[in-house]
């Protein structure tokens, strides 16, 4: 029997674009703004002022994985964000000829630049990392997934596991662009949109043996930052264990994060795009998977 998978009630997972004091004060101009990595960085570090936030984010939507392997994006004029303009394949069985992405091309190229650039300002940067779902939900009709799913599981195993590749080999690459943490989303996967069922066996069957993989890159000066939706789905699912760590002081989210750096691998509770968030008793959640 599938467990009970409690999700988490996100207030930002549209959230994207830019206001217009942003896009007026650095004169942007789109869609070239989202690929250039000087415009990025420059984007990037002029929220993170105007916000008071301690850290860079990037990139600005949850598109740039998708686009690298095919996807039509439309980039839009700024306000609202990159969004998939239509599918780009029509069968499940095309996806799996899709290549691995390379990362010194296109806006995911860009992005990695920008994160340099911002890193030899003296910045600390944290990059977005799309999850299985939303990367497919900018493909293609998920629903052909799932019915695939009951037809041929291998076939679609063989797409998440192509994914969790490129997904890695995508933080290995931020890392060595300086990213301080990874922040990992994958709203479109969410148990109030493909179900208990299918939540669980993702999580299962690859979310965590990702995860097991990626945080062995957590060290001194990295760590993996989980979207709470993705933290509920574990917890719930009994795959992870809470450990809190008390930092005996009122602190900012993002500064707990951190400061967990180099003692845990894995963290995550509240959203990365919360900058406001403050932890009043002083202490955050890292998660041990079992």
């Amino acid at each position: 029997m599938v467990q009970k998978i409690l999700d988490y009630k996100c207030k930002r997972a549209n959230a994207s674009g830019f206001n217009e004091k942003t896009i007026t004060g650095l004169q942007l101009e789109f869609p070239k703004s989202y690929n250039d990595a000087g415009t990025m960085a420059a984007i990037s570090i002029a929220i993170k002022k105007e916000e008071g936030s301690p850290v860079c984010l990037l990139p600005f939507c949850h598109t740039v994985e998708a686009e690298t392997l095919g996807g039509i994006i439309n980039l839009s004029d700024g306000k609202f964000g990159p969004r998939a303009a239509t599918y780009a394949y029509t069968s499940v069985e095309e996806l799996l000829h899709l290549s691995d992405i390379d990362f010194n091309q296109g806006r995911i190229g860009e992005v990695l630049k920008a994160c340099q650039m911002i890193k030899s300002q003296g910045e600390t940067i944290v990059l977005e990392v799309s999850g299985f779902f939303t990367i497919l939900n900018s493909l293609i009709d998920v629903t052909k997934i799932f019915k695939a799913w009951r037809k041929n599981v291998e076939l679609v195993d063989k797409i998440f596991s192509f994914l969790a590749k490129n997904l890695y080999s995508f933080i290995e690459e931020a890392k060595k662009a300086g990213v301080a943490m990874v922040s990992y989303a994958d709203p479109a996967g969410s148990v109030n949109i493909i179900g208990p069922k299918y939540t669980e066996l993702v999580a299962r069957n690859f979310t965590v043996p990702f995860l097991k993989k990626t945080s062995d890159l957590a060290d001194d000066n990295f760590i993996i930052h989980l979207c709470p939706k993705t933290s509920l789905i574990l917890l719930s699912l009994g795959v992870a264990e809470r450990k809190t760590i008390d930092l005996s002081q009122r602190i900012n989210y993002i500064e707990a994060c951190l400061k967990a750096i180099g003692r845990e691998k894995i963290i995550g509770q509240a959203c990365i795009k919360d900058t406001q968030a403050v932890l009043s008793h002083g202490k955050i959640t890292s998660l041990q998977l079992v």
